[in-house]
C-alpha cells in the first residue's frame, strides 16, 4: 500500500515497523448515517467467489475485519462498512458485503446509496458516463439480491442516485402486544431487512430528536417481547432474522410525507430515513391503498434529512403484494482513512458498541 502522498514520514515509519494490516477506506454519510467503504487491505481467498461466499467466509473465518471496521474504538453503534466484491453474478457490475456492528445484514439502503455515490464520485467502475454524460446506470449484487442504481449529474457535478431495491412487502399485519404497560399494534414489514413496526401516533410516541432516549428504550423492550419465541414467516414457516424496530408517523391528510425512526441493536437510531425501512413502509402504504404505486412519498428522519420513494414495479400474488421501491437520495464523502492494528493492543480487533 503506497501512502506516501498522504502520510508523513513518521506515520509511514510506524506502519512499516510491524505488520499493521492496514485497511484503506473512504468514509461517507447518507443523510447523516455513516458508511465506511473498503478500498484495499482485505483480500479474499481465491476459492471464495461471489457475494454470498464472501459473506459466509468473512463471518466464519475472518470476522475480525468487520470488528475492526465497525466496532469501537474505531467505529460505533452507527458505523456500517461495505466490502466491494468483484462479480458479475445476476448481471451485476459489482457486489457488496455489508457489515454492521451486530451482523452481516442482507441489505442496507443507506449503505448502498453511500456505496453507489462513492462509485460515482471516484469512478470506481469503468466507462460510467460513456453512453450518457449526465446519467449512468449499474447494478450492485447484495446478499438480499441485485439492486439497480441510476446516477445523475449536472455538468461534472454529481447530484443524485436512485436505488431500486429488492421486492418489499408486508409480512404480518398488526397484532396487539403488551409492552411497557401499554398495548401496541405491531406489524412486521420487509424492505431488504425485517422491521418490527409500530405507528408511533397510535401509542403517543413523539418521533422528535429530543425524545431519542424514550424511543430507544421502547424499541429495546418491544424487540425483546416480539422476538422472545422466535419469528416465523406466516407463509413459509421459515424462521426470520428480526432485530430492528421501526416507528413511523403517517397522516392521511398529508399523504406525500412520512416520518421514520429505525432503532438497531444495541440501541442506535438511524440518522437517515433508512433505505430498507423506507422501502418497507412504502410497501405497507401501497398494500393498504393509502398511496398509489406511482405516487412519490418523502420520508423524514429524526434529524430532518429525507429520502423520496416511489414504486418501480408491483407484483401481486394470492397472498401478498410485492413492491420494488425506487429511492432517490445521495451520499457525501467525509474523508479517507487508514485503519491499522497494533499486535500489542488487546483491543485491536475492537469491542461491541455499548
Amino acid at each position: 500500500m503506497n501512502n506516501s502522498h498522504i502520510l508523513p514520514a513518521s506515520a509511514l515509519a510506524w506502519l512499516d515497523r510491524a505488520d499493521r494490516q492496514e485497511i484503506l477506506a473512504v468514509d461517507s454519510h447518507t443523510c447523516g448515517n455513516p458508511t465506511r467503504i473498503v478500498l484495499s487491505g482485505i483480500t479474499l481467498p481465491e476459492n471464495v467467489q461471489g457475494v454470498d461466499a464472501a459473506r459466509l467466509w468473512l463471518r466464519n473465518h475472518a470476522d475480525h475485519w468487520r470488528r475492526r471496521l465497525v466496532h469501537e474504538p474505531r467505529g460505533g453503534g452507527l458505523t456500517c462498512a461495505v466490502l466491494p466484491i468483484t462479480t458479475q453474478e445476476d448481471d451485476c457490475d459489482i457486489g457488496a458485503v455489508i457489515m454492521e456492528p451486530g451482523s452481516y445484514p442482507p441489505m442496507c439502503g443507506h449503505c448502498m446509496i453511500g456505496f453507489a455515490s462513492v462509485i460515482v464520485e471516484m469512478n470506481l467502475l469503468p466507462a460510467l458516463w460513456q453512453d450518457h454524460p449526465q446519467q449512468t446506470a449499474f447494478r450492485i449484487r447484495t446478499p438480499a439480491g441485485p439492486i439497480g442504481i441510476t446516477a445523475r449529474r449536472e455538468g461534472e457535478r454529481f447530484t443524485t442516485v436512485t436505488m431500486v431495491n429488492v421486492e418489499s412487502f408486508v409480512v404480518k399485519t398488526p397484532q396487539p402486544y403488551q409492552v411497557d404497560g401499554r398495548t401496541m399494534p405491531v406489524e412486521l414489514l420487509y424492505g431488504g431487512d425485517y422491521y418490527i413496526s409500530v405507528d408511533a401516533s397510535q401509542i403517543g410516541l413523539s418521533l422528535d430528536r429530543d425524545n431519542a432516549t424514550e424511543i430507544v428504550r421502547l424499541a429495546r423492550l418491544l424487540r425483546a417481547e416480539y422476538t422472545a419465541g422466535g419469528v416465523g414467516d406466516p407463509l413459509s414457516g421459515k424462521e426470520l432474522d428480526v432485530y430492528q424496530v421501526l416507528f413511523y408517523h403517517y397522516d392521511a391528510a398529508q399523504p406525500q410525507d412520512a416520518s421514520i425512526v429505525v432503532v438497531a441493536p444495541p440501541g442506535a437510531i438511524d440518522r437517515s430515513p433508512c433505505g430498507t425501512g423506507t422501502s418497507a413502509l412504502f410497501a405497507k402504504l401501497v398494500s393498504e391503498g393509502k398511496v398509489a404505486p406511482d405516487s412519490t412519498v418523502t420520508t423524514h428522519s429524526i434529524i430532518g434529512s429525507t429520502f423520496s420513494v416511489t414504486a418501480q414495479q408491483v407484483r401481486e400474488t394470492t397472498d401478498r403484494l410485492y413492491i420494488k421501491p425506487a429511492i432517490t437520495s445521495r451520499a457525501y464523502i467525509n474523508g479517507f482513512l487508514i485503519l491499522a492494528a497494533d499486535a500489542e493492543d488487546a483491543l485491536a480487533d475492537g469491542f461491541p458498541p455499548l
